[in-house]
């Protein structure tokens, strides 16, 4: 549903705002500045009420964005079902407010959510305190943790592994990837102020110490160099950086078609269940294999039996999302046209008959106004 936005503009003063406690310690108080206004504990609890599912929102980068692009943007990631509210409380800060449980799942759990490849970070606020004062700094994210064997598989072992990683919410011990490969999936918060985990280790008494590869599922932009995000190695230090001396990278994203079910950006295609990318915060977020792609374009579904002649009529032709790197398959293309060609033929030469000649140009054709209706060549009066 869509959000009223409040539109940028309005005057504001070049100076910060002093900080009201500190002038406080100094200034001398007027007994009218000292009456208060009693406000009853009913209605102060009704105003409790009313401030329910609130959350303070920004956006993880210090350049600037317009309020109204980052409204439309996030209006369509998040594809709230009830009336809902976003208003700036200052440069790149904002109050979100929805109306319903569903919403607020949606927003709070069903991240990250990215805008210009950039995290947006939402916390909880109880419209009392100070929204400066809510800590922003983490996001939430699925992580994939590989190659764990089963005996380790236990929820105790793998929330000690992953609370390297961030705070874990949530572990799938057996999640299954589009390949069949069997990996261990964690929900967890990423505090955006520290580097990426590549690897988490455990070290069984009196056994060698094994080590895990962590792959991260729809990442924000990320520095390739000190795994920061916010940032680009281009704009870490003076942005010179040789490719050796990169510790980090796109080999961290878990390939898309791998992505847990509620990861933003993931939707089941219901011809034939297969999952694609793409959809509400999918588009134009990410890194590597977890970027879906902003082009669209016609994909062929070919036909289930390899090497069976295709009826044009059968063809189910989608408009999906491209993958990255991934283009059309050129057989596939062939095969069609061929096909389109034969069923073009048939209903100009019927189904056993076989492929038309090229025309001769002196012969007269059917349906010219110089021959019969059967075609015989024969002249035909014309009407005086």
């Amino acid at each position: 549903m869509a959000a009223k936005f409040p539109k940028e503009g309005g005057s504001s003063s070049p100076k910060k705002a002093a900080n009201l406690q500190e002038l406080m310690k100094k200034l001398v108080l007027k007994d009218e500045e000292l009456d208060d206004v009693v406000l009853p504990k009913e209605e102060f609890v009704n105003l409790r009420e009313d401030a329910r599912w609130m959350a303070v929102v920004k956006v993880h980068t210090s350049k600037h964005f317009g309020n109204q692009p980052f409204f439309q943007k996030m209006d369509a990631a998040w594809g709230f079902a009830k009336k809902w509210s976003i208003r700036p409380v200052e440069d790149n800060l904002f109050i979100l407010q929805v109306s319903c449980l569903g919403d607020w799942n949606r927003a709070m759990l069903d991240g990250p959510w990215i805008f210009r490849q950039q995290g947006v970070l939402l916390e909880p606020y109880d419209g009392i305190a100070d929204p400066n004062s809510v800590k922003l700094t983490r996001i939430h994210a699925w992580v994939q943790v590989r190659g764990i064997p089963p005996l380790f598989r236990k929820e105790a072992i793998v929330r000690d592994m992953a609370a390297r990683i961030g705070e874990v919410l949530s572990v799938d011990l057996y999640a299954l990837g589009a390949s069949g490969t069997s990996f261990v999936c964690v929900r967890v918060k990423l505090d955006v102020n520290k580097p990426l985990t590549r690897l988490v280790g455990l070290h069984p008494e009196g056994s060698e110490r094994l080590h895990f590869q962590v792959l991260y599922e729809k990442l924000p932009k990320f520095c390739e160099m000190c795994g920061l995000f916010g940032h680009g190695d281009l704009e870490c230090g003076d942005g010179v950086h040789s490719d050796d001396d990169k510790q980090y990278g796109d080999w961290m994203c878990a390939p898309i078609d791998d992505w847990h079910p509620q990861t933003s950006g993931v939707r089941v295609r219901a011809a034939g269940g297969e999952a694609s990318r793409g959809g509400r915060g999918g588009r134009g977020g990410g890194r590597g294999g977890g970027r879906p792609s902003d082009s669209r374009k016609r994909q062929l579904v070919e036909s289930p039996n390899a090497g069976e002649k295709v009826n044009p009529g059968q063809l189910q032709v989608t408009d999906g999302s491209e993958k990255n790197g991934e283009k059309e398959d050129p057989g596939a293309r062939r095969n069609l046209d061929l096909a389109l060609r034969e069923e073009d033929g048939k209903k100009d030469v019927g189904t056993n008959a076989s492929p038309r000649k090229k025309p001769d140009p002196k012969r007269p054709r059917k349906g010219d106004s110089n021959t019969d209706e059967a075609g015989s060549g024969e002249g035909r009066r014309q009407d005086q």
